[in-house]
């Protein structure tokens, strides 16, 4: 046994000793403004094992290296190509900058660029921003593997769903609750997302409907991208330095240093951009400020339906050199305000009195402290404190003209229990206002350490906490006249809500291990976090949720292919990633329903008489648990002289997302028998005492949150870009995927006997039937390839591109679900099996859902070809105008599908859509 060990030992440990007299090769690279450059590739001609990338100061280390002269490649986005010399018979110091002279046209992209980071992600730059012309951050995810462009819906919510066929997102927004937006490091994400307008009968159909985020999380409507000088879109396995996700993570920075007045005007069908910037360098203290302004309406020829975003922000940045540091102080002040605003045309609507506005702003402050070690060799690489504070405020004024039926009344009533309520105004205006003000506190120490022990360690760890409160005063209305007529809650104060707060710790080790001409390089880290201050019957109070996660990417030995150097790589990850309940989740509504008792409708006003019970319902469920996402994933890349190649397959598996289950709850009450009392005998207001009544008792149907969500995906991303063609300064780029997307629900479903159906003692809702696959889940496929060829002619000041986006397929098919329940409860709550004599009773044959199985068929339309063209000139260099069409030409033939013709043809949807803008530097 102990010689067995002893072999493995030596085995494993052998390569290790084998470089122990090696030499590392540290520096730092950076702009003609001496400002640090992040995300610098560096690699060494003819060894294709050595690949890394500069950290956010600049610095780099290539470690392990063998005596000898080495040839050191540094490649940035939108630079040529430096090539330095080192000869390498003790540690090496090199110093890099890249001028604006050295602009590269074959490193400017106007696409999507797959990154070579360990993670799988998508890099995109300034230049494809400004190219792509987009209205908000919306519009750049078409510059993602799967993305296709689309007309913009800026009258509703915009959440984002990474990996998932376009339009399908159904209701199952886990995955874009669970995606993290950072820009300059500051969370965008709140906890405290609450549904301002719960219980209030506002859903689909009112103004209301797609309008509130609680269940989405980060509206991208409100990003503005003017500001923007690159995004990194991770769809693969992040680092475990970002937390409470179960998707991706959107970084995005923003520019900083000296830049010129710059504004910027666009207009097209739907929407006009204002926006003003400038960047000032004053002895070293940079500072950024910039505005815009978007006004939108979903139908330019309904203006009193609008969308409106104005944004401002201030960023400032200063560095001190402190002999063997450098101190990096960083902080900014953002202001987001956005309107959406809708009424009524007075001159054709009957009501003339509608009108909705729910104005969202919001006050970021974040500061951050940086330490770095000049010293390339030194153990401590960096620490660094940012404390960040984000104010929202979430305000709505709505009028509504509402109409009740005759003997309509009142549900008012705070206490539980039966009591007399009054008869309500059959018509009139309710007006509601919400105050909803979350305030979310975010404080994150992290530090990096260069450790030697057998192979170069990168270590990074940190600690990450986040604390969550709503002080507003919450939904304020007359309950005698509710802004509708289905009412199931009552005015409830945020600020009475629970604060949260989010401890989070991280360790990640990053490290490669040279073997020959192969160098596999490795990220391990490890996630933990716990909510702090939540009530001990809560099932997840005090309890500690862990994230495993790995990246690992073996980059192979340099080939010869047709003459022409290959570099490749494979590359595969596994990875956990939790999503914590929000505030909206564990402290939802009490909810409240009146039954009537009573409702005696007399000619006489004086002697009417109404009564009802009101029964008070707890949703809350004390054993929801975090979203809990598994996610793996393989692929490889190959560069052929600058024509790159990427592809991977992914597969994730959540079984534990967020979704609402009904409650049934059997309730008793009186039911008053109204012809007890003769109206004709009368001469005061009866009393209750006068009515006979049967006891009577029905169920009610309450929702709360569960975990019952199931999502399954899996997929294959690819992307070709070619090295531009000399002569014609031509790429061509090629990407696209297939994505696999299941949705369905775990948990068995509970249905209440409808209404309609009323027994022989005239009783209705006796029974509730629990249906094993009850719930409308959906499996959604999709595969397309956008092609686009883009001119850069940098003589002339013009980029064209033309993208031909081919949607191959897209189907969607709705999973079975159960016609007949398993079993069903009576109303005294006995279970009985649901039987075949059961279907023929009169009654429970009703719980037979008896469903069309033509909705069970595989929908699948073909192909959808659509043309785009874009154009940028640029005019002594201080005005860029461009253009872009998009479905110039569209290509998306009618088609039979079982037994049904489906048209398309010149359908609204393929309508041209296309704007213009101009920029000036001045």
């Amino acid at each position: 046994m102990l010689r067995n060990i002893y072999i493995v030992f030596v085995f494993f440990f052998i390569p290790y000793f084998a470089f122990a007299q090696q030499f590392d090769i540290r520096g730092t690279v950076k702009d003609s403004k001496g400002v640090g450059l992040s995300n610098v590739n560096i690699d060494i001609l003819g060894n294709a094992s050595v690949h890394v990338l500069t950290d956010e100061q600049g610095q780099f280390s290539i470690n392990d290296l063998q005596a000898g002269v080495y040839q050191l490649r540094f490649s940035h986005v939108g630079f040529k190509s430096i090539i330095r010399k080192v000869s390498l018979d003790q540690d090496q110091e090199v110093q890099v900058i890249f001028s604006q002279q050295g602009i590269n046209i074959d490193e400017v992209y106007v696409t999507g660029r797959e990154s070579r980071n360990i993670s799988t992600s998508t890099i995109i730059t300034k230049d494809a921003m400004q190219h792509l012309q987009p209205s908000s951050f919306t519009d750049i995810l078409e510059l993602l593997p799967g993305g296709r462009s689309m007309d913009p819906q800026l009258s509703t919510v915009n959440g984002i769903n990474l990996r998932t066929p376009q339009g399908h997102a159904s209701s199952y927004t886990t995955g874009s609750l669970g995606t993290q937006f950072s820009i300059d490091g500051m969370l965008l994400n709140s906890q405290s997302m609450i549904d301002p307008t719960a219980g209030l009968g506002l859903g689909a159909g009112t103004e209301n409907s797609g309008r509130i985020p609680s269940a989405i999380g980060v509206d991208m409507r409100t990003i503005n991208t003017d500001n923007i000088s690159s995004v990194e879109i991770i769809r693969g396995i992040p680092s475990v330095e970002y937390g409470n996700l179960t998707s991706g993570v959107v970084l995005v920075e923003r520019t900083k240093g000296y830049e010129p007045w710059s504004l910027r005007i666009k207009a097209d069908g739907f929407s006009k951009i204002v926006s003003l910037g400038k960047g000032i360098d004053l002895r070293g203290y940079k500072v950024n400020f910039d505005a815009d302004y978007l006004d939108s309406k979903a139908d330019v020829t309904n203006i009193y339906n609008s969308f409106r975003r104005l944004n401002g922000s201030f960023r400032g940045e200063k560095v001190w050199d402190l002999a063997p540091y450098r101190l990096t102080w960083g902080h900014q002040l953002n202001v987001r305000s956005t309107i959406d605003n809708e009424r009524f045309d007075p001159d054709n609507d009957l009501s003339k009195t509608d009108r909705y506005k729910n104005a969202v702003r919001n006050i970021s402050f974040g500061n951050t402290l940086k330490i770095h070690a000049k010293k390339p060799q030194a153990i401590f690489r960096s620490a660094s404190l940012a404390i960040n504070l984000n104010a929202g405020s979430n305000q709505i004024n709505m009028d509504r003209f509402v109409s009740y039926g005759t003997g309509s009344v009142e549900q008012n009533s705070m206490v539980a229990g039966s009591h007399e309520v009054a008869f309500i105004q059959n018509n009139y205006v309710g007006n509601l206002q919400v105050d909803s003000r979350p305030i979310d506190f975010n404080v994150k120490v992290m530090g990096n350490w260069l450790l030697d022990f057998l192979v170069k360690h990168q270590v990074k760890s940190g600690i990450d906490y986040l604390y969550t409160k709503n002080i507003g005063d919450g939904q304020r209305y007359d309950p005698k006249y509710p802004i509708s007529s289905i009412v199931s809650t009552r005015p409830r104060a945020f600020h009475t809500i629970p604060a949260m707060s989010n401890l989070s710790a991280f360790v990640e080790d990053r490290f490669f291990i040279p073997m020959n001409n192969f160098r596999f390089e490795n990220s391990v880290g490890l996630r933990a976090f716990t909510l702090t201050n939540l009530d001990p019957k809560y099932a997840i109070a005090g309890k500690i949720y862990v994230e495993p996660r790995y990246n690992g990417r073996l980059h192979l030995p340099q080939m010869n292919v047709f003459g022409k150097k290959l570099k490749s790589n494979v590359f595969g990850g596994y990875g956990v990633q939790t999503l914590a309940p929000t505030q909206n989740y564990l402290y939802p509504n009490l909810n409240y329903r009146d039954i009537s008792e009573l409702i005696y409708f007399h000619n006489n006003p004086d002697y009417r008489l109404a009564w009802a019970n009101t029964v008070i319902t707890d949703p809350t469920n004390f054993n929801l648990k975090p979203a809990r996402n598994r996610k793996w994933e393989l692929g490889a890349q190959l560069d052929l002289e600058g024509n790159f190649l990427s592809i991977n397959y992914f597969n994730e598996f959540m079984n534990s997302g967020f979704r609402s289950e009904n409650m049934p709850n059997a309730e008793s009450y009186r039911k008053y028998i109204v012809e007890s009392v003769d109206p004709a005998t009368l001469t005061a207001k009866p009393s209750i005492t006068d009515f006979a009544y049967r006891d009577q008792a029905e169920y009610l149907t309450t929702t709360r949150m569960t975990n019952g969500s199931r999502t399954e995906k899996q997929g294959i991303e690819y992307q070709f870009s070619s090295k531009r063609i000399s002569g014609i300064n031509t790429r061509f780029t090629v990407n696209g995927a297939w994505f696999l997307t299941k949705h369905r629900n775990e948990m068995p479903v509970a249905e209440v006997m409808s209404a309609n159906v009323i027994t022989e003692d005239n009783k209705v809702r006796q029974y509730y039937a629990l249906y094993a696959n009850g719930n409308t889940g959906g499996r959604y496929e999709s595969f397309n390839t956008n092609l686009t060829a883009d001119s850069f002619l940098p003589k002339l000041g013009l980029n064209l591109s033309l993208t031909l986006q081919s949607m191959w397929f897209d189907a969607d098919k709705t999973l079975y679900r159960d016609n007949l329940p398993i079993g069903y409860y009576d109303i005294e709550g006995i279970y009985h099996v649901y039987t075949a004599a059961d279907q023929q009773d009169p009654i429970l044959r009703n719980f037979d859902r008896k469903i069309d199985p033509y909705i069970y068929n595989n929908f699948r339309e073909p192909i959808d070809l659509r043309v785009n063209l874009k154009a940028t000139k640029v005019i002594k260099e201080r005005i860029r105008v461009s253009m872009f069409v998009n479905k110039l030409f569209v290509y998306a033939p009618n088609y039979y599908q079982y037994g049904n013709l489906f048209l398309r043809e010149n359908s609204a949807q393929h309508t041209p859509y296309f704007g213009m803008e101009v920029n000036i530097k001045i």
